[in-house]
């Protein structure tokens, strides 16, 4: 796995009662995919803090381009989010924070090699956010599996949506669930 890139003592200062992010279980995963699959392009959609968005900077850093985040923050703050990369990232990927909700969007604006989603949690929301990847990635990775039943009824509803578990044939090359703090779901498109 990787390290946390943000000290804990900054961690505990913006965001000291999420049990999450003082696991050791959470954010090392997100560093740990981002060197696995070394994507060129990345979108988070609900950046919080940085505190997700940060780790795949560090673990994809020898092939990551441009990274792209969108937050309503309504949980985080895109100030603080900017100020987090600026303070402890120094690698030369070129990234945006926006302030935009991804159910006002109907298709990506580009295809991105990883796409991390934690935003809206909510059955609906989520599903729409896991349609926008549709053409449009590589790589998705969902958070909360195991901590929100409308998040894992949504992941599973879309993977067999997308052919995964149905009887249609896959859009989906493989998918795997991961032990985070909360249960991820990472999948990967076929080419």
């Amino acid at each position: 796995m990787g390290t946390i890139v943000i000290p804990q003592s900054h961690v505990d200062k913006v965001e000291p009662m999420y049990d999450y992010s003082v696991s050791g279980n959470c954010e090392e995963w997100l560093y740990a995919v981002a060197k696995a699959t070394r994507p060129t392009s990345f979108l988070e959609i609900g950046v919080r803090f940085a505190f997700s968005f940060l780790p795949v900077l560090y673990g994809a850093q020898e092939t990551l381009k441009y990274a792209e985040g969108w937050d309503l923050e309504t949980y985080g703050n895109l100030e603080v989010a900017t100020r987090n990369i600026k303070e402890h990232y120094t690698g030369n990927t070129e990234w945006v924070l926006k302030h935009l909700d991804s159910q006002q969007i109907s298709e990506l604006p580009q295809f991105y090699d990883f796409v991390n989603i934690d935003g809206c949690h909510d059955y609906e929301c989520k599903m729409h956010d896991l349609r926008l990847t549709v053409g449009h990635a590589r790589y998705v990775l969902v958070d909360d599996f195991d901590y929100l039943t409308q998040v894992r009824k949504a992941i599973l509803d879309f993977l067999a949506e997308v052919g995964q578990y149905g009887t249609k044939e896959s859009l989906i090359e493989w998918a795997a669930y991961l032990p985070t703090f909360r249960g991820s779901f990472l999948f990967k498109y076929k080419a």
